[in-house]
């Protein structure tokens, strides 16, 4: 118990740290090339529909990583759309233990896709401290976070889909 509320605290501190960061450190994307969508698996989200979703964005499916937390989860294993972590990947000082996510955090997207609408520190940590050029994200997560955020419901898709094209569009990233 005691190492959980540490690791919960390292966390936040984490997420903080990375948004102060982020603050002097804005990256223009001048064209889409590389997609990475963060997503909360305990929520019904088809992966085959963000493929679908990157390919309309004009992102080749194998430029495109989508990284996925499960919260109740013992044992995690990847599959071949989409890796997953849980709480178990975060050491007690709040520092990420898995090679995946590792990855994950340090690789250089051009546009990364916050797809969840529930506060959940984890998620959170991951979004803030991605490399990602330009983030997007549902507006009930803390907007501190992305730089686009959509106000639509985590269930209708095909709005979020169609807000996102159009303000790429118009943000002249596509």
């Amino acid at each position: 118990m005691i190492l959980k509320g540490l690791k919960r605290k390292a966390l936040k501190k984490g997420i903080e740290t990375s948004l102060s960061k982020r603050g002097t450190t804005t990256m223009n994307v001048s064209h889409l090339k590389t997609l990475a969508v963060l997503i909360d698996a305990s929520q019904s989200v088809n992966v085959l529909s963000l493929l679908k979703l990157a390919n309309e964005l004009g992102v080749k499916s194998e430029r495109l990583k989508v990284m996925g937390f499960k919260e109740d989860q013992k044992e995690i294993s990847d599959d071949k759309d989409a890796a997953y972590y849980n709480e178990r990947c975060f050491a007690a000082n709040g520092s990420v233990k898995s090679t995946s996510l590792k990855e994950f955090i340090h690789t250089d997207y051009d546009v990364l896709i916050n797809f969840y609408a529930e506060d959940k520190l984890e998620l959170n940590y991951v979004a803030s401290a991605s490399r990602a050029k330009f983030k997007v994200g549902f507006a009930e997560v803390d907007n501190r976070i992305n730089d686009l955020v959509i106000g639509s419901a985590m269930d209708d898709t095909n709005l979020f889909i169609a807000e996102l094209k159009k303000y790429l569009k118009v943000l002249d990233i596509i």
